[in-house]
């Protein structure tokens, strides 16, 4: 894979993979999409409990009436 940007960001890219590592830039570019996919990761289950705010009061019910019911 090859990529083209702009001589700037190629000296940023290759700064900030000197200090973090150790100048592999596959290395860091490959940080900084796991970040990023983090990132939305974490914004996008915080989404879905902001939608659904009574999930993990129901589930714990839910799981206590299966444990009640089982004993």
């Amino acid at each position: 894979m090859s990529l083209s940007i702009e001589q700037a960001h190629a000296r940023h890219l290759q700064r900030c993979a000197q200090r973090t590592t150790a100048g592999n830039i596959s290395a860091y570019i490959e940080r900084l999409l796991a970040e990023d996919e983090m990132r939305q990761a974490t914004a996008a289950a915080a989404l879905w409990y902001a939608h659904h705010p009574s999930y993990a009061e129901e589930s714990a019910a839910e799981t206590e009436g299966a444990l009640g019911q089982s004993a």
